[in-house]
């Protein structure tokens, strides 16, 4: 998420969790988060941040689900360990992009 976050990239936690919940896991890790909320509300989080590509990462169906729906691609989380260098490496940003 640093490295993200380093690199220019919106980054935040769409989860079925509440906010505080999400925004104290964050803060442990002092992590700043440009967004926290619901996966539901993730056609409101498109509708806020301009890009290029909006990518959502998780490990259910139902994130598959409202992920789509708001127009975001979906990567499930198990999916990512056939790319090199996932999720720290830079292999992982040149494969997103």
């Amino acid at each position: 998420m640093r490295e993200a976050k380093a690199r220019g990239w919106v980054i935040g936690s769409g989860s079925d969790r509440v906010r505080s919940d999400q925004q104290r896991l964050w803060d442990t890790h002092d992590i700043e988060m440009d967004f926290v909320g619901g996966k539901h509300n993730l056609d409101q989080v498109r509708d806020q941040f301009e890009a290029a590509r909006y990518v959502h990462i998780g490990d259910t169906d139902v994130d598959r689900h409202f992920a789509q729906a708001a127009g975001f691609e979906f990567l499930h989380v198990d999916d990512l360990k056939g790319i090199p260098g996932a999720i720290a490496g830079d292999d992982f940003f040149d494969w997103l992009g």
